[in-house]
């Protein structure tokens, strides 16, 4: 039976107190390894080179992680990561983007923690114990990929979106019982440690449209000029649209210019984008990509890896969905 990493990297599973905050690494380890020894399974526990709140991750930490699986690769083929869920389906799709599948990875989580306030005994009401007996026990069967196990469900890993705050079915996604393409970067041969730096100052701006008008949009956009985000998100309208005015078109190809990457999403979860509107064909004219639409997340995840690979180069576009 082959052995299992399970990697801890914070989040409401392993916190006590209150205000709730992540227990230090060691301890929690020490507890849970105690909880699995008369488990079957191999399991070697370790702590993620960063152990925070999830709300307070970046692109840096998961590719600091990435970095440490890798490692622990060599030794180890299936991985369960214990992560925090207000940006697990980020963590995921990031993940799903270094790794594709070269490993067996679950990453989890909690809406409760698994131990009660003074971190003495398990939270009776807890979703953790599940959510992570469920990850060990689905790993193997798994073919090589990543994924989101949540609630006796397994999600393909760039698919996710969180969709509740307190529910214990927090998530959604497309389901492993549904086939999808891998859609992966498969990326982890082209980054490096060289790549960390960069990843803490990469500034991302995701741009919510309300409905007003052009011109008030126009001058929102406008403000950036003078210190652009390394990339900037346009969340639009249906399958892409976007009023028209030549100030706009404009202000687009300024921030373009000046090397700020610029990608259009939709505020609407599903579904392809398209250029069947004139209120958003004109997009297509301009130096900036389409959201693939596999997820808020996958979006995240794609612009980071590649920005970190390609922001050097004038002609970036061409690399957006390979």
């Amino acid at each position: 039976m082959n052995k299992i990493a399970v990697i801890y990297m914070g989040g409401t599973f392993g916190c006590v107190g209150s205000p709730l905050t992540p227990m230090s690494a060691p301890i929690f380890l020490e507890k849970l390894q105690h909880l699995y020894l008369s488990r079957m399974q191999q399991l070697d526990f370790f702590a993620a080179p960063t152990i925070k709140d999830s709300s307070e991750l970046n692109a840096r930490d998961w590719l600091e992680l990435s970095f440490f699986i890798q490692t622990l690769s060599k030794q180890y083929q299936n991985f369960v990561l214990i992560h925090g869920t207000d940006t697990l389906h980020y963590a995921a799709a990031f993940l799903h983007h270094i790794f594709a599948d070269t490993i067996h990875l679950i990453i989890t989580g909690s809406q409760y923690p698994l131990f009660k306030q003074t971190g003495e005994n398990l939270y009776s009401n807890s979703d953790a114990w599940d959510n992570l007996n469920f990850a060990l026990n689905s790993i193997s069967s798994l073919k090589a990929g990543v994924y989101l196990g949540f609630q006796h469900t397994l999600y393909h890993a760039n698919s996710c979106y969180k969709v509740h705050t307190q529910e214990l079915k927090a998530f959604t996604g497309l389901e492993t019982t549904t086939y999808q393409s891998s859609h992966s970067l498969n990326a982890l041969k082209h980054l490096e440690t060289a790549h960390l730096e960069l990843a803490q100052k990469l500034r991302i701006l995701n741009y919510y449209l309300s409905p007003e008008s052009a011109k008030n949009i126009t001058f929102n956009l406008d403000a950036l000029r003078q210190n652009p985000p390394n990339i900037l998100i346009l969340q639009t309208f249906g399958c892409g649209n976007l009023a028209y005015t030549t100030e706009l078109k404009d202000v687009l190809n300024a921030l373009i210019q000046s090397g700020c990457w610029i990608i259009i999403s939709s505020q609407v979860l599903y579904g392809e984008l398209s250029h069947q509107y004139a209120a958003g064909s004109w997009l297509a004219d301009l130096d900036l990509v389409f959201d693939p639409h596999h997820s808020q997340a996958d979006l995240y995840a794609r612009a980071v890896i590649l920005y970190l690979q390609h922001h050097q180069q004038q002609n970036w576009q061409k690399y957006w969905l390979i």
